[in-house]
């Protein structure tokens, strides 16, 4: 029986919200961890302790651990990989015309193949169509003749708690089939909470495929009866309530609102769309899925011109929130895009605001005022659109934005106000299914 020191030398290839949140919990846990990355600027960044996004408590972790040089950054691979023992591969896999971009995989795997020395452990967490394993071993062994062994260890953190879910997630699912590959890493990742499960590398891609395409399943079906809902003057927090009072469903993503977006999501229904196409299967509700969620926007788009009295044209319009969701600086498929995009097309004049995604916001979004304070915003504004629900928006002072508002309009698309109390001080509100 091997045995296995609690304190390794880990390599961790990509430099984003994955790697950087899975190199800085290893190393806090007293791992030695370099970070591999071939952005410079972002090297320069995140040796002075910087991160280039927002996620809270990163920055800290990322700070203390290169103080005590636990954890280093570089954009070289001839330095991080030959005294490594466990190399994380956490670049992106974006999709491309639907299918899954591996480029950016195969890339660093023939860069690591070049500087191997020595035996190691390849744990892909990239998000990965089942197979990719084989694939990436018939690189090697074109490349190098060192003894490599695979794993597939999938990511399910959320953005905006993506430590958390790092520490303490449901799950730790460990794809692989050589006995000392796993006792090497159910070892490495015995400080992190959650149930351990033990299962092929195509399961654990699978599995990660499936999860990311059964949560936006639950979020589009209650927008679906949201929008019967809305016809009958029911509340859908109600009925969302109920069911999520049944285990078999529980309560989790039944929030009725503007839909998904983000880095994840979107892209997997496409990789896992393009995978059943690929084996001859009509993944028709996945589909739908996707279908329900791009016509959610236009549903609350159509709610905004029914409140501005039937057109927008020329309208000071305040969208809060512009992040994917709150507590990230991501604005990826964010929900905010298509909306603003919506509106300005039909003659409106948008004022966006949002407390840290300002600085991403800018660079996809034309022709909109930025705004980090709402009531400076909202002055002289003809509605408040509420997009994404940052805590700072779930408590304003709706008497005083009473007074600075030209038209006291408000379009929930989360559904995070209280209409009947909105109704008391004057407002005209809309929600989705409430």
């Amino acid at each position: 029986m091997l045995l296995f020191r609690l304190s390794m030398k880990l390599v961790v290839i990509g430099a984003g919200y994955v790697g950087l949140v899975t190199a800085a919990v290893f190393a806090q846990f007293g791992n030695s961890v370099i970070v591999v990355e071939i952005d410079k600027n972002r090297i320069r960044q995140l040796s002075e302790g910087k991160i280039p996004f927002f996620e809270p408590g990163l920055e800290e972790l990322i700070k203390s651990n290169v103080k005590t040089e636990r954890l280093s950054i570089t954009d070289s691979y001839q330095k991080a990989i030959p005294q490594s023992e466990i190399i994380f591969l956490c670049v992106g896999t974006p999709t491309k015309n639907g299918r899954a971009d591996l480029s950016s995989i195969y890339s660093s795997v023939k860069s690591i193949a070049e500087n191997l020395k020595n035996k190691v452990t390849v744990v892909i967490k990239s998000t990965v169509p089942p197979g990719t394993n084989e694939k990436v071993r018939k690189v090697f062994e074109k490349t190098t003749k060192v003894e490599i062994e695979l794993a597939s260890v999938p990511e399910f953190l959320r953005e905006g708690k993506a430590i958390e879910d790092t520490l303490h997630p449901y799950r730790v699912v460990i794809g692989a089939r050589n006995k000392d590959t796993i006792k090497k890493l159910l070892k490495l990742h015995q400080k992190i909470s959650g149930k351990r499960m033990v299962c092929s590398p195509e399961s654990a891609q699978m599995i990660k495929y499936a999860s990311n395409a059964f949560l936006p399943s639950k979020i589009s079906f209650a927008n679906s009866i949201a929008r019967i809902c809305d016809n009958f003057g029911i509340n859908i927090e109600e009925v969302m309530k109920g069911m999520g009072m049944d285990k078999r469903i529980g309560p989790d993503f039944l929030n009725a609102g503007l839909g998904y977006g983000g880095s994840c999501f979107p892209k997997d229904i496409d990789a896992l769309l393009y995978l059943s196409e690929s084996v001859g299967y009509d993944f028709s509700i996945l589909k739908a899925v996707k279908k329900t969620n791009n016509d959610q926007v236009d549903f609350f788009v159509n709610k905004i011109i029914s409140l501005c009295s039937g057109s927008v044209k020329g309208k000071i319009l305040v969208v809060l929130g512009l992040s994917f969701k709150p507590n990230t600086s991501d604005m990826r498929e964010a929900r905010s895009l298509y909306v603003i995009h919506r509106l300005q097309k039909l003659g409106a004049v948008v004022r966006a605001c949002d407390p840290v995604a300002i600085s991403e916001a800018v660079k996809v979004l034309c022709k909109a005022d930025f705004y980090v304070d709402p009531y400076e915003a909202l002055k002289g504004a003809d509605g408040l659109v509420l997009v994404t629900e940052w805590d700072e928006y779930k408590n304003l002072d709706f008497v005083k934005i009473k007074k600075i508002m030209k038209s006291p309009i408000v379009a929930d698309g989360r559904n995070i106000y209280n209409r009947e109390g909105l109704e008391k001080l004057g407002f005209t509100y809309e929600g989705i299914g409430k």
